[in-house]
């Protein structure tokens, strides 16, 4: 799919302004990086605190921000006057959740709050949150489709459910128009690969490196939808010119409807493998996950361009 001959390339978005909350992260730097490269006035919300200083997009406005303080939040949203808010501030990974339950609740779901009633009190035109396939839990079934009852295992997963549930509210009561992007196992460049919050391909890139073994735990066999973050970052600008529903939070996945294993993972990678058995992550290891990305295409006209194999082909270029 060439994304540059479809959606907004009809819509003028020059000098369009816009906020990106947790712009200074991981995906929140790619998405922050598109939408400067189509011409939006973009402004970051960081407080740096799993975010880099170089990740920020030269051309952006930064404002060192803790999403947390409203006060702060809705004099700085005011003064913005965004047009669209992309709210990607977060501190993730399930690890952590369990560990500081009470801290992470008050960035993922208080943070969300404020930010939604800043966007509200702002009179934004669309608000794109940033979800996790998380919010799933243990299913009957391996393929995620957004109709699923959901079952949340976690701290982690269950802040980023009540993040959706904020945002339902809003769109319902408030009349805002929401998009809630559900993300598969995003990686890519400027991923964390060292400490425990790391995840798999990041870490096997830096034990690679460092010319260690890869470690995998439990047999490898565990299936994961790895998504190439430029894709995510598109989905995020394909969000702004979607055709919601009135009153209606869209909720779409965003994966490659493709299952990899980590066997497979460290064997495109080339490395050896050593095995941790039995494996440590124990009950929150799910076996088998990946997305129906049917609502994404249809609604965002969206679906994923980097396979995996190109996408680490990308990041061992890099390295």
């Amino acid at each position: 799919m060439n994304y540059d001959l479809i959606h907004y390339d009809s819509m003028n978005y020059k000098n369009t302004k816009v906020i990106v909350t947790g712009g200074a992260g991981f995906i929140g730097s790619h998405v922050s990086d598109l939408l400067v490269k189509k011409g939006f006035n973009v402004v970051i919300f960081d407080n740096l605190s799993t975010g880099k200083k170089e990740f920020i997009n030269k051309k952006a406005t930064f404002e060192y921000l803790d999403i947390t303080n409203e006060k702060k939040v809705f004099k700085l949203v005011s003064k913005v006057n965004p047009k669209y808010i992309f709210h990607l501030a977060a501190w993730p990974r399930i690890g952590r959740s369990m560990e500081d339950p009470l801290g992470t609740h008050k960035v993922n779901v208080e943070g969300t709050l404020v930010m939604l009633e800043a966007a509200r009190r702002a009179g934004t035109a669309r608000f794109v949150y940033s979800s996790s396939s998380s919010v799933y839990g243990e299913q009957q079934s391996h393929i995620m489709k957004e109709s699923f009852i959901l079952n949340p295992g976690s701290h982690y997963a269950l802040q980023k459910l009540i993040g959706e549930k904020y945002c339902s509210y809003y769109a319902k009561m408030h009349s805002m128009e929401v998009v809630s992007l559900r993300y598969f196992n995003v990686y890519g460049e400027r991923q964390s690969d060292k400490g425990v919050y790391a995840l798999v391909i990041g870490k096997f890139l830096n034990q690679l490196k460092n010319r260690q073994k890869l470690t995998v735990y439990g047999d490898g066999k565990q299936t994961r939808d790895f998504t190439f973050v430029g894709d995510v970052a598109m989905a995020n600008l394909l969000s702004l010119s979607a055709k919601l529903a009135k009153g209606k939070n869209a909720i779409i996945n965003i994966g490659t409807s493709k299952e990899t294993s980590v066997n497979q993972i460290a064997s495109l990678l080339g490395g050896e493998s050593k095995y941790i058995v039995p494996n440590p992550r124990g009950e929150y290891e799910e076996r088998r996950k990946v997305a129906d990305i049917g609502l994404a295409k249809k609604v965002l006209n969206w679906e994923p361009k980097v396979t995996i194999e190109e996408g680490l082909k990308l990041l061992q270029k890099k390295k």
